[in-house]
């Protein structure tokens, strides 16, 4: 193997790798610095955990102060050591995706339709999944042998997946209205002309908030059946940080300094969710290094890895409709969204559908995702366990969330 192979065989991720690096060595040397002052009693503690804070202090109290220093020292290497194996292991792993890809069915500019229900009988439910602008569709076909979208092809359920791919010289012109009306919404139409039956529609995070716009524009030419939303926000300023608002402050500043940007890298919106929960890094690649490298979990591990670090840049206007109009204005929950000069507002939906919101979600806490809920009342609504990514994803998705998705297309 030559000097080249092998760096192509490393990955370089994650992204932004020094950011993760970074904040790992900020943490434990942080934690470190501020031992002292929190011995003493004047640290400012969150008011949830002061009980736990006081009774960690009094702990504290039966043993060497110098002592208790190096333990803690002696800790934070080996925490960072973790992170930095961790961090190693996954760029090392053997895992590559190498999946099939179904057919093409259409094409309109950039964004693609592949049909992965060749094999389905003429009776079955036709369905197209829509997934989030800002990272890759194969979240919905991961790996070969772990695929929500084959899946749903193997219970005769004829699902299409639609692919934004990377935007071109017209597409980096787009806003979020032109991607729902130049693009998704012909597709739709496009299915409905080659199978003259209904729809079911299912979005994926920021997918399903396309096709929540999608559906109400739509609703009356009766070419959707249903309306499926998987972690989808809508209430963009419930229950997410406190400094969220400084954050997008900032990130609008970012994306302001040049007006003439052509594209949006991927790593600005990498920074940006990174910033979110900045502990979730540490934390997760520590536990990665405690994984049998052969084990499937390891295996799935790496390909969500994979995914995360991987996807197109964006077009600006895209950007600052999701940082300025979603995130900090909150357009959507204060029904000033307007699409196709109407007001996105979901409890004009008269259609049936499934919203699902996972337990423990970073990117789309459960009371962003159940704003939607209130407002459609009608749907069904399941509690999946896992996050944002593992409830469509991770190896236990099949039987946590696959079959109940499956049931209501039916």
């Amino acid at each position: 193997m030559t000097d080249d192979d092998i760096r192509t065989s490393i990955r370089m991720g994650p992204h932004p790798l020094s950011l993760h690096v970074a904040s790992a060595t900020n943490s434990w040397s942080g934690a470190l610095a501020s031992f002292p002052l929190f011995h003493l009693g004047g640290m400012q503690i969150h008011p949830a955990l002061k009980m736990r804070a006081d009774k960690l202090r009094a702990d504290m109290t039966s043993t060497e102060l110098d002592q208790l220093y190096l333990t803690l020292i002696k800790k934070a290497e080996t925490r960072l050591s973790d992170t930095l194996s961790g961090i190693r292991a996954y760029q090392h792993h053997p895992y590559r995706r190498d999946v099939s890809k179904a057919p093409l069915y259409h094409r309109i500019g950039t964004t693609e339709i592949r049909d992965y229900g060749t094999q389905c009988s003429q009776d079955a439910p036709i369905v197209l999944a829509v997934p989030s602008l800002i990272n890759p569709a194969y979240i919905l076909d991961l790996r070969q042998d772990h695929s929500f979208i084959r899946y749903l092809s193997e219970q005769n359920i004829h699902p299409y997946l639609l692919d934004w791919t990377s935007p071109d010289t017209e597409t980096l012109e787009f806003d979020i209205e032109d991607y729902i009306t130049k693009h998704l919404i012909p597709m739709i139409r496009e299915i409905h002309k080659r199978h003259n039956k209904k729809i079911h529609l299912i979005g994926y995070c920021m997918g399903g908030n396309l096709s929540v716009a999608a559906a109400q524009i739509m609703q009356s030419e009766n070419i959707i059946e249903s309306l499926t939303l998987i972690a989808t926000p809508w209430d963009f300023h419930a229950q997410q940080p406190v400094h969220l608002p400084a954050l997008t402050q900032h990130f609008i500043a970012m994306n302001s300094v040049d007006e003439k940007i052509k594209a949006v890298p991927m790593n600005i919106m990498q920074l940006f969710f990174f910033s979110l929960d900045p502990t979730l890094s540490d934390k997760k690649f520590r536990n990665f290094k405690q994984l049998n490298p052969e084990s499937l979990k390891a295996k799935n591990f790496v390909a969500i890895e994979d995914w995360a670090n991987d996807g197109a840049p964006l077009s600006p206007k895209v950007t600052n409709d999701c940082l300025i109009n979603w995130y900090h204005k909150n357009q959507p929950q204060n029904l000033s969204w307007k699409i196709a000069d109407q007001i996105i507002n979901p409890a004009r939906l008269t259609i049936s559908g499934h919203i699902i919101t996972p337990m423990s979600d970073r990117i789309v806490p459960p009371a962003s995702a159940h704003a939607l809920q209130k407002s459609l009342p009608h749907f069904n609504h399941t509690i999946a366990s896992g996050g944002h990514v593992t409830m469509i994803a991770g190896e236990k998705a099949k039987t946590i969330l696959w079959h109940k998705i499956a049931l209501n297309l039916k």
